[in-house]
């Protein structure tokens, strides 16, 4: 937020210091729970800055226009909360819940927002006035100001639905965000890193997103007429077909077809099983990154160990592959059959099975490998024993009955609605993952970790 205007002196923001803020809270405690002698925060104009308010609930408060400058906001509650041209430049708001919030004209340069909650909170454009010592109407400097976004880190924070239209985001990270549905129209992305980002929904119309990384986002649903994509990099990025077409999307970076894949997948193939048998002396490590192969048939192909960032293969049929120790970061699996797959110790980061069939898949440790297919892996490489790598991933829908996903690392990951009945987890890192709808009758949860989301 701007310095106040002349006339709006910095003295006009009253200065409140540590031990007054608790007497604040208290009482607004006690309004909120509507117990005797509470009194909700009016903190108009109030300058707060360098404060602790570690996990303080300000719900529902009136703070239009305060300086929360490098103040600790740290899993505070601002739900509802009145933050109209509030100034929150370098404040640490992670794992805050912002839920509806106002932000209309609010300053958020610096600030961070990992894991915190912004849905459907306000951070549109503001106008301002206030009172001087005489009495009359002053506007503030922040009349036809958009809310201000830029550089904050905001990794994982959830904006869906937020609205942010003409907002000025530049070069700020929302790495594995969720902004699905908000209202970006026109906001100014440039330089920001949306890597992983859900954008399901949005309304990207004539937004600035210029140089921006966009690796492995979901834009399925967004609007992106009039947008501006010039040199964003969209490489692993899923989009609706029809908007891959878009001239607005042909300024992007995006990853370059292979030519005569067809006539070629069946050599690559060849070249690649040689390569593993061989333990590198022959053949050649298939890469088929950026490859598209949807629709595919694939049905128990060797691809142990291959390097396949960011392919697409909605809709292929990879039942009863060899995907061990693969590389398939950012890929698109939507739709894919997966059934009885060997994906074990696999690199699964920020993909997409949405609606995939994983039935009796292998996402277990390669320690479970077959000593001759062991020892290949382990000399070209691939030594680490861990299960399947899926943090970030979405697995919404998928079919996972009696997969087993001992030890994998399921981080973050979004499992709605995914079907894990009589699946193996025992071990398995579920930290952060959203598994609202997810069936888990007769799984395995021994030893699993994070399960609190479930």
């Amino acid at each position: 937020m701007p310095e106040p205007a002349s006339g709006a002196a910095e003295a006009g923001w009253k200065r409140l210091q540590q031990s007054e803020m608790r007497e604040i809270l208290d009482r607004h405690g006690r309004f909120l729970e509507g117990r005797p002698d509470g009194r909700r925060a009016l903190l108009a104009f109030h300058d707060l800055s360098g404060l602790d308010l570690y996990r303080a609930d300000l719900t529902d408060a009136d703070l239009t226009a305060v300086k929360f400058n490098r103040t600790r906001l740290t899993e505070a509650r601002l739900c509802r909360a009145n933050l109209f041209a509030a100034d929150l430049r370098m404040a640490n708001l992670d794992g805050a819940d912002l839920t509806r919030a106002d932000l209309r004209g609010a300053c958020l340069r610096g600030a961070e927002l990992n894991d915190a909650i912004l849905i459907d909170a306000d951070l549109r454009r503001a106008t301002i006035a206030r009172y001087d010592s005489k009495g009359d109407i002053q506007v503030m400097d922040v009349s036809q100001r958009e809310a201000e976004l830029s550089a904050i880190i905001a990794k994982r924070a959830d904006l869906s639905g937020a609205r942010l239209a003409d907002g000025l985001v530049l070069q700020a990270d929302f790495t594995d965000a969720k902004l699905n549905n908000a209202q970006l129209r026109r906001t100014d992305l440039r330089g920001s890193v949306l890597i992983g980002t859900s954008l399901e929904g949005a309304d990207l119309s004539g937004a600035r997103l210029a140089k921006a990384e966009l690796t492995g986002a979901v834009l399925t649903g967004a609007k992106l007429a009039g947008a501006d994509f010039m040199e964003a990099d969209l490489r692993g990025a899923i989009l609706d077909p029809e908007a891959a077409e878009l001239d607005e999307v042909k300024m992007a970076i995006r990853a370059q077809p292979k030519t005569h894949l067809d006539a070629d997948l069946s050599s690559i193939l060849e070249q690649h099983e040689s390569w593993v048998t061989s333990i590198g002396a022959e053949g050649a490590c298939a890469d088929l990154n950026d490859a598209n192969l949807a629709g595919k048939d694939l049905h128990a192909v060797n691809l142990a160990a291959a390097k396949m960032e960011r392919v697409v293969l909605c809709n292929a049929d990879l039942s009863r592959a060899t995907l061990v120790m693969a590389n398939t970061s950012y890929a698109d699996f939507r739709r894919a059959n997966l059934v009885r797959a060997d994906l074990r110790g696999a690199t699964a980061t920020r993909s997409s099975f949405v609606g995939a069939d994983l039935r009796g898949a292998n996402l277990a440790p390669v320690e479970q490998l077959g000593k001759s297919l062991e020892e290949r892996c382990a000399n070209l490489g691939y030594a680490k024993l861990s299960g399947a790598k899926m943090a970030e991933t979405v697995l919404r829908n998928a079919i996972l009955v009696g997969a087993d996903l001992r030890g994998a690392d399921l981080s973050q990951a979004d499992l709605r609605g995914a079907d894990l009945r009589d699946a193996m987890l025992s071990d398995a890192r579920l930290v952060g993952a959203c598994l609202d709808g997810a069936r888990l009758d007769g799984a395995r949860l021994d030893g699993v970790k994070g399960m609190d989301a479930a």
